[in-house]
């Protein structure tokens, strides 16, 4: 179980801290909420303590993890639709994992995918929220600034090109 202080990632949202545990009323009925703060992007979720497994919410990745994320640039990209909705349901699929190697995934196949053709707007976003996602963690799990996880995450894009 988490408690207050502790670093986790919340998929779709992205890394941050546990603020608090709260007690809060929703719907008539009490339920303990942890407080999650974010920092990239800044905001404040509050998450109900019983449906913390059920949405994902994940421990920090370790360095054993942040290798074999960072060693999946180097694969090939994965068959890619042509179609922009069936991409979309893919990558968004593989968002909501939470699973850093997944997220990675997003970024090397979208940016590869860059190269051949100019990303329409649906795909620039689902790339810029993976990338979000990634540089949020990279903060918190190797204690380095935004521009210095941004700076870590394009590092490993150039192998790419």
């Amino acid at each position: 179980m988490y408690q207050v202080g502790d670093i986790v990632f919340y998929p779709m949202y992205g890394a941050g801290f546990i603020h608090s545990l709260e007690e809060k009323e929703f719907l008539g009925e009490k339920q303990w909420y942890f407080v999650v703060h974010i920092d990239h992007p800044l905001m404040n979720v509050s998450i109900p303590v019983a449906k913390i497994d059920s949405l994902g919410i994940r421990c920090i990745s370790d360095e054993a993890t942040l290798m074999l994320a960072k060693a999946i640039f180097q694969e090939e990209c994965e068959e890619i639709p042509s179609n922009p909705n069936t991409r979309q349901q893919m990558m968004l699929g593989k968002l909501k994992t939470g699973d850093i190697c997944m997220e990675i995934q997003v970024i090397r196949d979208l940016s590869k995918l860059m190269t051949r053709k100019t990303l329409g707007w649906t795909d620039k976003n689902m790339l810029n929220n993976a990338r979000k996602l990634v540089i949020s963690e990279l903060i918190y799990a190797r204690n380095v600034s935004p521009e210095q996880a941004t700076e870590l995450l394009n590092d490993s894009l150039v192998a790419l090109n």
